[in-house]
């Protein structure tokens, strides 16, 4: 296979999202005064939160040149937070039948939402890894009542040791690091191609963001 596409990886502003055709009935706020910014997307899928601590990556791949079957692609992007997981804390990631994502301990730690055009994909995966997970509670994430979200950083070893505060921020950060890596090279292993960094990295907040390109084929 050969092309060019893109793997953009980063951490949002805190932001809340609403798929296409999504429904307001999951705020549990006035949608005339969010208490973050609101905005309606394209992607599939119901209200989510997106902020600081919380790795977003969205690949824009031609799934002609993989599997035109959006279907195999949700699966597929549930794989790379499944083998990150593994690969930086141990944490075996599940899926659960009838829904997209990844789950630890009944808890949802991965979102995913996508749109294709002409089977080229944008938007893409959430990876709750030490994010502030408060403003969750002002929606009911994914539409999905009575569920909770988690994150590694609470699934993790981390979360159960008495530290300092400045020591929990340098580790959280480094744990982001790590979780950038493992996810980048995931997407390389389940989507079987090679990513390039970009010409210069991004830079936003007070954390890390990466641009990657990919190029698809055999490397």
């Amino acid at each position: 296979m050969h092309g060019v596409g893109a793997v953009i990886l980063l951490q949002h502003s805190p932001v809340y999202t609403l798929g296409a055709g999504s429904t307001i009935d999951h705020l549990r706020f006035d949608p005339s005064n969010p208490p973050h910014p609101l905005f309606r997307t394209e992607r599939g899928g119901e209200v989510t939160y997106h902020g600081p601590g919380q790795l977003v990556m969205y690949p824009i791949l031609d799934l002609k040149q993989l599997t035109q079957d959006l279907h195999w692609y949700l699966r597929s992007l549930e794989e790379v937070a499944i083998r990150a997981l593994e690969a930086v804390s141990g944490i075996e990631g599940k899926r659960e039948p009838g829904r997209t994502g990844v789950w630890v301990d009944g808890r949802k730690l991965a979102a995913i939402g996508v749109r294709a055009r002409r089977w080229v994909t944008c938007h893409g995966l959430a990876l709750n890894v030490a994010p502030d997970l408060g403003p969750f509670s002002s929606i009911v994430p994914c539409g999905i009542a009575g569920r909770e979200v988690g994150s590694v950083w609470e699934a993790s070893r981390e979360a159960e040791d008495d530290r300092q505060d400045s020591s929990i921020q340098a580790q959280q950060a480094q744990l982001l690091r790590e979780y950038a890596v493992a996810l980048l090279e995931a997407a390389e292993d389940v989507f079987v191609m090679r990513l390039v960094p970009g010409e210069e990295p991004l830079k936003a907040l007070t954390a890390p963001v990466w641009l990657e390109e990919c190029r698809m084929g055999k490397c």
